[in-house]
């Protein structure tokens, strides 16, 4: 870091000629006002190494890493007026793990980073992190996607994607400095894959990390909700289960008539095949509602 040397914010008219470098009081005035650590507000430093590698980090999709395939395909994300096609609300997020996550009807990118776009910055605060430093250029080559046209460029910045001293032409020269075609070893592997469906995000967070009333993003905020839109298909799995178990202890009264236990042994066999049957297609209608749930 930085692969480019294009100065994207400079408030007079874009230059490409133009190397000058930004002041200190320049690159801090491209830093938010504020961070959040646990519940403690903190101001951001340029030399801030917790700042930035919360702001750059993946953080939960790091356990799901070996499983990304299954959320998204190895592509870079379509552009936004594709986006836009399908149908889907541009969503801004703030954590870099919900980059480019989409549920039905939405999709939530994280704006530009202003300071990434400084090549002074780039250079003095990424440049010896590794992981921070693949995490950014892989957040780069994903706006690379994004904003491929200008019509792309004119709704990103209708949406607050991108800073608004960016220019349509500058941006041009910066993809094309960028170099996306030989990009791929060196960035994140979550950058790998552009776009990343919440639903089955949701599924493999819960399988992995046991986060069953939460997945990976979840609309639920307290136990109640889960269990009031769940009530059903809780109620049913009871009863299957409650009834199964007394099948089992009926068995288990009459083992000593042998003829009668293996008529019943057959029936019940039958019985628990069916249950079980029922409670794997509630299982299934469940995966598919939290699959296909708009948040």
């Amino acid at each position: 870091m930085p692969p480019f040397s294009i100065r994207l914010l400079k408030s007079a008219v874009y230059d490409p000629t133009d190397t000058s470098e930004p002041t200190d009081t320049q690159l801090r005035s491209l830093l938010p006002a504020s961070y959040r650590i646990t519940d403690n507000l903190v101001r951001p430093k340029l030399d801030n190494l917790t700042y930035l590698e919360k702001e750059l980090s993946v953080g939960r999709l790091n356990a799901l890493v070996k499983w990304l395939w299954v959320a998204g395909r190895p592509m870079p994300p379509r552009p936004l007026h594709h986006q836009l096609l399908l149908g889907r609300d541009v969503v801004i997020t703030e954590q870099m793990d919900l980059h480019l996550v989409w549920a039905p009807g939405r999709i939530f990118p994280k704006p530009l980073l202003p300071f990434l776009l400084e090549p002074r910055f780039c250079r003095d605060q990424l440049a010896s992190r590794e992981a921070t430093s693949r995490s950014a250029l892989g957040f780069l080559f994903s706006y690379a996607g994004l904003i491929c046209y200008e019509s792309d460029f004119w709704i990103a910045k209708e949406k607050y994607l991108l800073p608004h001293q960016v220019e349509w032409v500058a941006w041009r020269d910066f993809i094309w400095e960028l170099g996306t075609e030989h990009i791929y070893t060196k960035v994140d592997i979550r950058f790998l894959y552009g776009e990343l469906r919440l639903g089955r995000l949701n599924i493999l967070y819960c399988l992995s990390q046991g986060a069953i009333l939460r997945g990976y993003l979840s609309h639920w905020q307290q136990n109640k909700d889960f269990f009031h839109d769940n009530f059903k298909w809780l109620a049913s799995a009871t009863v299957y289960i409650a009834t199964v178990l007394m099948a089992m202890q009926v068995e288990s009264s009459i083992h000593h008539n042998k003829t009668y236990l293996l008529q019943y042994k057959y029936l019940i066999r039958i019985k628990i095949f069916r249950y079980f049957a029922v409670v794997l297609l509630n299982l299934r209608l469940y995966q598919i509602s939290l699959k296909n749930r708009v948040f």
